[in-house]
């Protein structure tokens, strides 16, 4: 039986969580308070969704397994990235289910999409469209002509409110199934028309996947030295890479510095320590400061402000344990 979801965070990890089935691991990077939405309405073969957030973010993304997510911008900020690729109003995201992808907004971001299992893929889609899928799966971020992009965005707003209208109404599962495939089929048609990717097999030029990589490789060892001094030295090392051009990647992929970058890992990774934390009496800040490299419990403060908009005694408050 269908559901509907809606949800409203000032959280990205509470963001992250909201959609369910989805293994996602959101970072906050830009500065001020956060707000986020999530509109998911589960039905038997798939989902519709729509999100909303309001600040830069890295986002990791892996679907539910079994299913093939497309998805569109209602809005996007320049800047954006998507799979490697520039991310903007008329690029197609297409998302295998259990693979994760990444997502880096530059700031405001609206998306809507849908999802669908693989049986119902199979059952649906005449052989042509189902071979132009799989490409695409592969490709990932397809860019589209304007004018397919946007009736792919109004067919789906159209859809998913017929859907929720439905909702309750007699045979609304089998209505719903049929609104489902009919806007995988006319989403794929009006793709494959207005595909402006070309033949291309690989989702990235094989010189920018190199730099991506470069990215990748120092954000995995900043996760995995977040307590401990660490400088541009040994994150260069550890990406195989000159001064130079890991500050290039990462303002190419990130639209930020290597040390902006850390600094905003360990800002979010102290919030959710925070969050965790239901001992007001243990007095956890100053900790924080020392054991994530920080000078001093003031200089964690005024970053940790700028970027969250509250101080991390109001945080420590907000999600302590009520006895």
């Amino acid at each position: 039986m269908a559901a509907l979801t809606r949800h409203t965070a000032h959280d990205v990890d509470d963001q992250a969580e909201a959609l369910t089935g989805w293994d996602q691991h959101y970072e906050q990077l830009s500065c001020g308070r956060f707000r986020g939405e999530l509109w998911h309405l589960a039905l038997r073969d798939g989902f519709l969704v729509r999100e909303q957030t309001n600040r830069q973010l890295r986002e990791q993304i892996a679907p539910p397994d079994d299913h093939v997510v497309l998805a569109l911008p209602l809005a996007v900020q320049p800047g954006s990235v998507y799979a490697g690729r520039a991310l903007d109003r008329d690029t197609l995201m297409v998302l295998p289910g259990g693979r994760e992808v990444d997502v880096v907004s530059a700031g405001e971001l609206d998306l809507i999409g849908l999802a669908v299992h693989r049986e119902m893929l199979e059952r649906t889609l005449a052989p042509a469209k189902r071979e132009w899928l799989q490409q695409a799966e592969n490709e990932r971020n397809l860019g589209l002509s304007p004018d397919s992009a946007q009736a792919i965005r109004q067919m789906l707003l159209a859809v998913c409110g017929e859907a929720e209208d439905a909702l309750g109404q007699p045979a609304s599962d089998r209505r719903e199934s049929e609104l489902l495939a009919m806007a995988l089929n006319q989403a794929v048609l009006l793709a494959m028309g207005g595909d402006r990717s070309g033949p291309q097999g690989s989702t990235i030029p094989r010189r920018a996947d190199s730099r991506l990589k470069v990215v990748q490789r120092a954000i995995d060892f900043m996760r995995a030295h977040l307590e401990q001094d660490i400088g541009v030295g040994e994150i260069c090392a550890a990406a195989f890479a000159s001064r130079r051009s890991l500050q290039y990647c990462f303002e190419e992929f990130m639209h930020t510095t290597p040390q902006a970058y850390l600094r905003a890992l360990r800002l979010n990774e102290a919030r959710r320590a925070l969050k965790l934390c239901g001992d007001p009496a243990s007095k956890p800040i100053t900790e924080l400061a020392s054991m994530l490299g920080f000078s001093s419990a003031s200089h964690f403060t005024r970053h940790y402000k700028a970027m969250f908009d509250e101080l991390p005694s109001e945080t420590l408050r907000q999600y302590q344990l009520v006895p």
